[in-house]
């Protein structure tokens, strides 16, 4: 681990004057996320915030405890409670606790109204296990009976406000996609954000399936909710991070968001409904496929079209330590994602200029360039090729 902090010090990222580049601890590679956090400070100083996100329900305490304390040197620790998954949320995926999400009591007895000592056992656990901001009291937002929901919602913010007083706190709803999606709930939240004393928010959708493991979102209503929710923050000077978007929140950072969160597995880099996948009771699953993040394309192929596509003209690499150490040694999953961390970290780290979303705009066009150049017979196909890169030209021209 680095010595001293890494990256802009946390007064600078809850006044949203960097980038903000967060890092999910998986249940993997979370013993090498010290190499990357050192990698990152060296590499980009100051221009980049760097942060990190323990999910409380899904290990033990100890775990989560040992594991942001150990990392005092990455300036925002968040100890997510995520109170979307309380039994009765009205999030589809909320059901009854099972495994490590049983043993956090906080979820199992979340409230109707906000109650003094409920709310404040969630920020206590959230700063007993080494969190450096606070994530406040508020869970599911339900798009039914929108106006009340939301309202119910705030109450717990201002409840948690009134118990942090003046330690940094972020403003906490989780929300489906249809608040992005439709005008009419995307007006009530920008509405609130705009009137609410609250400067810092951590706001997560739940997007609708995503075919493509590893793909990005595709939904042009949801992206288009997305670049008014991130050009409102920006105008309105609201630090707004978007956790679980992967490189969706890139190009939302780029047209105003402050930040955002991914991580080495898919369940980090979308929260999104999750893809029924087919097979017969009994048998094996199939083997991991060998992937890679290509910066040239800006997204997720498998290896060895990777391998294919970085012998043609144009393309471009970006080369980390563990890329470096996959050359060396061989493809590893692990490896992988290591790297795709520090890819999407140094686009973040780009974003920290006086245009930033004409940065990112040049390397989707650089993207599309590349593909337009390939004969046909060399374009990727079927997963391997992006989808996504039309509607983030859109998105950012």
């Amino acid at each position: 681990m680095a010595a001293g902090k890494v990256g802009a010090p946390l007064t600078e990222i809850l006044a949203g004057d960097v980038p903000v580049f967060l890092v999910h601890k998986g249940v993997q590679n979370a013993k090498r996320l010290g190499e990357v956090f050192g990698a990152l400070g060296t590499l980009h100083g100051d221009t980049l915030g760097i942060g990190t996100i323990a999910r409380l329900p899904n290990e033990r305490s100890n775990i989560v405890e040992r594991y942001l304390k150990g990392h005092r040197n990455v300036p925002l620790r968040l100890a997510d409670p995520e109170l979307h998954r309380a039994p009765g949320s009205g999030w589809e995926g909320a059901g009854p606790l099972t495994g490590y999400a049983a043993k956090w009591e906080y979820l199992a007895t979340v409230p109707d109204r906000p109650k003094n000592r409920w709310v404040r056992s969630v920020l206590k656990a959230q700063a007993d296990h080494g969190a450096s901001a606070l994530l406040s009291a508020s869970g599911w937002v339900s798009e039914v009976e929108a106006t009340k929901s939301l309202a119910r919602a705030m109450t717990f913010v201002s409840e948690s406000r009134e118990i942090a007083e003046d330690r940094p706190m972020f403003a906490s709803l989780t929300l489906d996609g249809r608040w992005l999606s439709d005008p009419g709930l995307r007006g009530k939240l920008l509405h609130e954000m705009v009137e609410s004393p609250e400067k810092n928010w951590y706001l997560r959708f739940y997007w609708p399936e995503i075919q493509v493991r590893y793909g990005q979102l595709t939904d042009p209503a949801i992206l288009e909710g997305y670049k008014e929710l991130a050009t409102t923050a920006a105008v309105e000077d609201r630090t707004l991070l978007l956790p679980g978007t992967g490189l969706t929140g890139w190009v939302a950072s780029a047209l105003g968001a402050t930040g955002f969160s991914t991580g080495t597995s898919w369940g980090e880099q979308a929260f999104s409904k999750p893809r029924v996948m087919g097979g017969r009771k009994g048998m094996r699953p199939p083997p991991r496929v060998p992937r890679y993040f290509d910066w040239a394309l800006l997204h997720t192929v498998e290896y060895q079209e990777y391998l294919r596509l970085r012998e043609l003209d144009g393309h471009e690499d970006y080369e980390s330590p563990f890329s470096l150490e996959l050359e060396t040694h061989g493809h590893a999953h692990d490896l992988n994602g290591l790297h795709y961390l520090m890819a999407a970290a140094a686009l973040q780290a780009e974003l920290n200029a006086r245009r930033p979303s004409v940065v990112a705009l040049r390397r989707v066009r650089s993207a599309k360039s590349f593909l337009d150049g390939l004969r046909r017979l060399d374009q990727p196909s079927g997963q391997n090729r992006p989808q996504h890169l039309d509607a983030w030209e859109d998105l950012l021209s």
